[in-house]
């Protein structure tokens, strides 16, 4: 099946059990308060994309046997749910305001603050900020709690458990290199690298069809077996995000363009443009990464070097090869003819998406 085929019926049969879901959920906390309530609906309502993790779960449980459609489409939920959570905090960390083509969640509780509250209106922005932490660590206790109530034995969901709580803390590590690095200028690409796959990788890819095949009752054996597959398909995942990230449309992409290099991320173009132009076009890299009000000319601007040293064809082409590296695996995942496509088209949806 096509990639953007299999993700739209997955999003499809998933919508209503999400919405089932929150609606006994915003039930449960209205008994405590409006507030409460409020965030059941605001959390649910800043879900949404294209659900790649969570149906990355649904096609590992199918290649490793699974049968049961429903439970393995509740299941999945747990990722689903957990991704919201993390988007959350990492709009806060990179001071992002647009999300979807939305206000980021700690943008709109500092709106809703301002309203409310107008005769407090410097405090709107702190409020934002401490309502969007709150929110995600609730949206990540969510997870735990659908995966209780799944129609799976209680020895398979303590596997899945304990690999889910392992990835999310290895994921939050990569995050915490990639925030502190921001401030070195010495980095190579293998250091680049080693923050994809801890930050992006293993949470995006590898962790997804691993809790699908542990949903179906693989041995640990097999499971190692998807990494092999999962991390080089992760690592060119983050690689197209990043070129989207300078090079989309931003209303296409629904998050603002530029904020790589407005909050000197580091990225694989970053590191070679910095590398590869040279004179005035260095000095001017140089100064703009980190530079807060970047101008839609600078951007422009260094989009146009990025380009001109060869940096993007490298990119892409970097992604291009991570993928065929991963898609030689995919006979260890599943031999069969159906699912092995879908998951070589998988993989190419990864640095072919525009969003």
């Amino acid at each position: 099946m096509e990639a953007k085929a299999y993700l739209q019926d997955y999003v499809k049969k998933t919508e209503p059990l999400l919405d089932s879901f929150f609606k006994t959920k915003e039930k449960e906390a209205a008994e405590i308060s409006p507030l409460a309530a409020e965030m059941m609906r605001i959390y649910r309502q800043f879900m949404g994309g294209k659900n790649i993790r969570g149906a990355l779960v649904k096609l590992g449980y199918e290649c490793f046997g699974g049968k049961n459609e429903k439970a393995i489409l509740e299941a999945s939920l747990m990722v689903t749910l957990t991704h919201a959570f993390i988007l959350i905090h990492d709009d806060v960390m990179d001071r992002d305001v647009l999300r979807r083509n939305k206000p980021t969640i700690h943008v709109q509780y500092s709106n809703l603050y301002r309203k409310r509250h107008q005769d407090k209106r410097d405090q709107a922005e702190h409020y934002g900020l401490s309502m969007a932490i709150d929110l995600g660590d609730i949206g990540f206790t969510l997870a735990h709690l659908l995966l209780v109530d799944t129609d799976f034995s209680d020895e398979i969901k303590t596997r899945v458990l304990r690999r889910f709580n392992q990835q999310i803390l290895t994921t939050a590590f990569g995050q915490a290199l990639d925030v502190t690095l921001e401030a070195t200028d010495k980095l190579s690409e293998k250091d680049i690298t080693k923050i994809h796959h801890y930050k992006t990788a293993d949470y995006t890819v590898t962790g997804p069809l691993q809790y699908g095949a542990l949903f179906a009752g693989a041995n640990e054996k097999e499971i190692k077996k998807i990494g092999k597959f999962g991390l080089p398909v992760g690592i060119a995942f983050q690689l197209r995000d990043d070129e989207l990230g300078l090079f989309a449309d931003e209303k296409i992409l629904g998050k603002p363009i530029g904020s790589d290099v407005k909050e000197n991320k580091n990225t694989i173009l970053h590191l070679k443009v910095l590398g590869l132009a040279k004179g005035k076009e260095k000095q001017f890299i140089q100064q703009v990464y980190g530079k807060k009000n970047l101008t839609k000319k600078e951007l422009e601007r260094v989009r146009r070097i990025t380009e001109e040293t060869g940096v993007l064809a490298y990119s892409q082409k970097m992604a291009k090869s991570l993928v065929e590296k991963g898609k030689k695996y995919i006979s260890q995942i599943t031999r069969k003819p159906e699912l092995a496509d879908t998951l070589r088209k998988m993989a190419d949806f990864m640095i072919e998406r525009e969003s």
